[in-house]
């Protein structure tokens, strides 16, 4: 056997590393206790991802096979073919995933979103694993022919009571023997990779700042100005500004997908009475009115005029008189339409609720800045007041309610990372109760960077949130508690090694030297008849 010294395998267990103190002992508890069935933490990218995906749907190794003597690629990683063979790496995982998602109780093996679901997975652990063996491999890497023996020796298919038998390793076809060496290398090959990759951890330095964010904890009061309480007058006032955009009409619709000779040949039939608009839209049309002669029931003309290239069209469209058939107007690419006038346009009435309602909603859709605006201005004589009286009795002034909510901590966009197989934060967020008007503010980066650089007791700036305007006021200002910041002291380096792997992965799935011809490959071998199921 060769004697080439094996490269030292690094442990990656998944463990934070050994310099954690009792405290963080104390953390792990902490972490525990909040996740229910927790099973062992696997720090592969590949197990990590399976976890990550263990809602999607996946096939069992039998469905779907390509026919024989043919072995499918998928793909190619530097010229190094990613297929599918019984007994390859490809088909282990397939088998994997599957036997992973029965045990979670998913079973849905007979559809084809099942089938490519898992085939895709498995198709990308399989490039990953490539590419890794390709870097490490081309570094010059090795294992020594020791190491393969002692791990030879632990293989179960060569065993007898417990034990490595010689008579059943030498019986066995030197293919099989060669083959299970090849694995044993190339799995020694891949921890190694992942060891060093796991033994880059963050510095002291980097894991007190970022618990640091953690520390500061503000409690506010505010006053929120939803963009739902804009005036029923100023709505109106808005109306009458834009009023061309609520006019109605009733048309009927034809719509031709093949050529706009063809929909002039309809339109001629049309014209001449030798065909009716509701039989021609019944037999030629090709839109959702067609079964129903073509109507299209009253339109509004903002809605109207989306339906063609230029607001022109919409407009001489608009402009004719019950009865009138409109020119062909090209609408798509392969989409050519004429309409017909059943209700002449009429002006919109805007004493009828309905219709101011109808309005408000435009606003909100396509005007938002209106309400932002009105908003922000009711916000701004707010701080006026609050500025000559109490934070309550300026609120009450101008008809809001001041209220309070916290302690919010610098958690933008809530990190989180996989413990013990289930989604954790990397902070500890404090108990808190939100009005609905603040959920989600700790993910819009002015809401916090306002709340974190405003002085206490000082009125802040008003925030635009999605649907309203807030101005707030930090009336607490506290720090953490030990068990908190230990809490995220200890999350960040499994947090960090989260974050390696999963761009670990982008970056090879993303790489120039992956060819990705899954999805033709797929569609070549495996049909929804050769789609079996699960075995």
């Amino acid at each position: 056997m060769a004697s080439e010294e094996n490269k030292k395998q690094p442990q990656n267990n998944g463990h934070a590393p050994s310099e954690k103190k009792k405290e963080g002992k104390k953390t792990e508890n902490t972490l525990r206790k909040n996740i229910k069935n927790p099973f062992v933490y696997v720090g592969t990218i590949v197990i990590l991802v399976l976890t990550i995906i263990a809602f999607v749907l996946i096939p069992g190794v039998g469905g779907g096979s390509a026919s024989v003597g043919q072995t499918p690629a998928f793909g190619t990683w530097n010229g190094i073919p990613i297929q599918f063979t019984p007994d390859s790496y490809f088909a282990d995982q397939v088998s994997q995933i599957n036997d992973y998602l029965r045990q979670q109780g998913i079973n849905d093996t007979q559809t084809q979103l099942y089938a490519y679901q898992v085939w895709f997975m498995a198709f990308q652990n399989t490039v990953v694993r490539t590419a890794i063996l390709d870097i490490v491999k081309r570094s010059g890497m090795r294992i020594s022919e020791k190491t393969i023996d002692e791990e030879v020796t632990k293989n179960a298919q060569f065993q007898v009571d417990g034990k490595f038998s010689m008579d059943k390793y030498n019986a066995a076809p030197l293919s099989t023997r060669l083959s299970v060496r090849s694995k044993i290398r190339d799995n020694l090959l891949v921890q190694n990779y992942y060891g060093d990759l796991m033994s880059v951890s963050p510095s002291t330095a980097e894991i007190d700042f970022v618990a640091s964010m953690a520390k500061p904890q503000r409690t506010i009061q505010y006053v929120n100005i939803p963009f739902t309480d804009y005036p029923q007058d100023k709505t109106i006032e808005w109306a009458k500004a834009h009023e061309s955009l609520f006019r109605t009409i009733g048309l009927s619709k034809i719509t031709i997908t093949t050529s706009q000779k063809d929909a002039e040949k309809v339109l001629a039939q049309i014209k001449a009475n030798s065909l009716s608009f509701e039989d021609a839209a019944k037999s030629h049309s090709k839109d959702t009115y067609a079964d129903k002669g073509g109507d299209m029931g009253t339109l509004v003309y903002y809605d109207l005029k989306d339906q063609f290239q230029n607001d022109k069209d919409a407009e001489s469209v608009m402009a004719l008189k019950k009865g009138d058939i409109s020119p062909i107007f090209k609408q798509t690419d392969n989409a050519w339409a004429f309409y017909k006038v059943n209700t002449e346009t009429a002006a919109p009435d805007l004493s009828k609720p309905s219709v101011i309602d109808e309005v408000k909603t435009y606003i909100f859709d396509k005007e938002k800045s209106v309400l932002e605006t009105w908003a922000l201005s009711k916000a701004d004589t707010f701080t006026a007041d609050a500025a000559k009286a109490s934070f309550a009795a300026a609120a009450k002034q101008v008809g809001l309610e001041a209220k309070t909510a916290g302690p919010f901590i610098l958690n933008y966009g809530k990190p989180t990372f996989y413990f013990y197989g289930q989604q954790v934060g990397l902070f500890q967020e404090p108990y808190r109760s939100l009005d609905n008007a603040l959920v989600g503010a700790e993910q819009n980066e002015n809401f916090l960077i306002t709340l974190f650089s405003s002085t206490k007791n000082a009125i802040a700036k008003p925030v635009v949130l999605d649907s309203s305007v807030v101005v707030l006021s930090v009336i607490d200002d506290k720090e953490a508690t030990d068990q908190q910041i230990s809490y995220t002291k200890f999350s960040y380096p499994y947090f960090f090694q989260t974050a390696l792997e999963t761009e670990l992965r982008t970056t090879i799935l993303s790489s120039k030297s992956l060819k990705n011809n899954f999805n033709a490959t797929f569609a070549k071998f495996f049909t929804p008849s050769n789609t079996g199921s699960a075995q």
